[in-house]
């Protein structure tokens, strides 16, 4: 088994899973685990580069949200036997939290969902022009600022190009991608396909807890109500898009901690 790329933060003895978003890596939330560690000496905190992510593995052909989900929960039992654990999942990440928790409940203790619902959801929203942008763009540019210039020229915003400029490196005198973008595109199709209610409906010794952005539209009022309904804990941050840890990262902080406790 090939373990997924990973940093840790914190040195406690509960463990506290990160999960990235599409086409992030760890990079992307190691703000977030910094400050739950200093909010949160008693946890260990590792973020993991999901597969087909930075500097994990690569994805399959045809790959899935449950495939990403076990090699999570073997890296999981490599990293911290100690069970159970803490998933904390922002979108892609909240979904494969999700499958997870159906895979191996018993070695889940809580789930922080963010920004994401476990109702099916066609491919679309303001991830959809970034993922037509990543397919669209040169295999290999002279540098970083070539391929800003491209995504600059589709269309996507400051936050979005940088957010792709992660997955380039140097590769001799040009700049490349490091990742499978075919691959992702295949997988950016899947994420929403599953109804992945039966983990938060059914019993359930795991507990729940939803944030959501006020500026989203990925978790309906018609969610907050089932999710609710279901003994889930929502919080809405209001003025916040999809990136919540981008868009108000010291309330987010304050949420996660809370819903820990």
């Amino acid at each position: 088994m090939s373990l997924l790329a990973h940093t840790r933060v914190g040195a406690g003895p509960c463990t506290v899973f990160l999960l990235h978003g599409f086409l992030g890596s760890a990079r992307n939330l190691a703000t977030l685990a910094r400050g739950l560690a200093q909010r949160r000496p008693d946890v260990s905190i590792i973020a993991l580069d999901l597969t087909g992510h930075g500097e994990s593995p690569p994805l399959p052909p045809r790959p899935d949200v449950a495939l990403i989900a076990r090699d999570v929960l073997d890296t999981a039992r490599a990293l911290a036997p100690a069970a159970p654990w803490t998933l904390l999942g922002h979108s892609l990440g909240g979904r494969v939290a999700l499958r997870a928790a159906l895979v191996a409940p018993a070695a889940l203790a809580h789930l922080t969902l963010l920004d994401v619902t476990p109702s099916p959801r066609a491919p679309g929203g303001e991830v959809a022009p970034i993922v037509k942008a990543l397919a669209e763009a040169p295999d290999a540019a002279p540098g970083r600022e070539a391929f800003r210039e491209w995504f600059r020229q589709a269309g996507l915003p400051p936050a979005a190009i940088d957010w792709l400029l992660l997955n380039v490196v140097h590769d001799g005198a040009v700049y490349r991608w490091r990742i499978d973008r075919a691959a992702l595109a295949a997988l950016y199709a899947q994420i929403g396909a599953e109804d992945l209610w039966p983990a938060v409906e059914g019993r359930r010794s795991y507990s729940v807890h939803v944030v959501r952005g006020g500026k989203s539209e990925y978790v309906s009022d018609a969610d907050l109500r089932r999710l609710e309904a279901a003994g889930c804990r929502v919080d809405t941050i209001e003025g916040a898009g999809h990136f919540l840890h981008v868009d108000r990262p010291e309330e987010l902080l304050d949420r996660i901690v809370h819903g820990l406790a």
